[in-house]
């Protein structure tokens, strides 16, 4: 499998190109996670709720209409999927995005991690699926061919269950998609995509030694890349406020300090 290294954020941009090139130009989807150690597996099976998957499902879509006012139809298992995902019930799908600075938002946000180096992966999504089903081709909600794989996340399958693991689109339902650049994988089967055989074809990987996970977020924040611009809500808006320092704290006649997040690390 492919690897660098960034020990900064010119490092991380020639490492985001070069994993490109690697994967001949196709436009690789990106995600960060905060221990380079952690597998690639959706929080259904690292917190081995999979026995569990069918009745947290069914009991979700009971309920869900009652606290939300744009529910689907209870047939579009591809949107309400999804839809459980954004409030973070343990499903199948795992997070990706097309961005390669949100996923290092993501690998570095963590204060409570920064003594792991983290991990930022690239997937070529096409030749996972390529390599899954047999299409070099990246698969909409609503796809014909996938929608077993979705299923089996309501109705269990004993005896013929789907395996794979398929790059989709996002049905963008949701700000936070669109902000996110959001895409997922869905997995019938537990085994994490990077130890999957044929892993080195789709995957490549950017380690973020731990020393410079700090500076990481300091440049991060100057590109407008924060929690708040990520997850458009007041509470963490109120956070990030929260958060800045400020020259003086007052200002007369209702004026406002722009705020600052302290001095850039070395």
């Amino acid at each position: 499998m492919v690897e660098f290294i960034a020990n900064d954020i010119n490092e991380f941009t020639n490492a985001v190109v070069a994993i490109t090139r690697h994967f001949h130009d196709a436009k690789p989807w990106w995600r960060g996670q905060a221990d380079k150690e952690w597998n690639l597996r959706p929080s259904l099976y690292w917190r081995e709720l999979g026995q569990k998957e069918t009745n947290m499902t069914v009991r979700f879509r009971t309920m869900a209409r009652a606290r939300h006012v744009n529910c689907p139809q209870n047939q579009d298992v591809f949107l309400w999927l999804f839809l459980m995902q954004h409030y973070r019930l343990p499903t199948r799908l795992l997070d990706w995005s097309e961005s390669p600075l949100v996923a290092l938002f993501f690998a570095v946000e963590d204060k409570a991690q920064d003594c792991s180096d983290a991990a930022i992966w690239a997937l070529e999504p096409t030749e996972l699926n390529s390599q899954q089903a047999g299409k070099k081709t990246i698969y909409t909600a609503g796809n014909s061919n996938i929608r077993q794989v979705f299923v089996e996340a309501f109705i269990r399958n004993p005896n013929n269950p789907d395996r794979r693991i398929i790059s989709i689109l996002t049905e963008q339902t949701d700000l936070r998609h669109m902000l996110q650049q959001s895409a997922f994988t869905i997995h019938g089967k537990d085994d994490p995509i990077n130890k999957l055989d044929d892993s080195a074809k789709y995957i490549a990987k950017i380690v973020i030694p731990s020393q410079y996970k700090v500076a990481f977020r300091q440049v991060l924040a100057l590109y407008g890349i924060s929690r708040a611009v990520l997850f458009p809500d007041l509470e963490n808006l109120a956070q990030e406020i929260t958060a800045l320092e400020f020259n003086d704290l007052a200002q007369p006649g209702g004026a406002v300090d722009q705020g600052h997040s302290g001095p850039i690390a070395e």
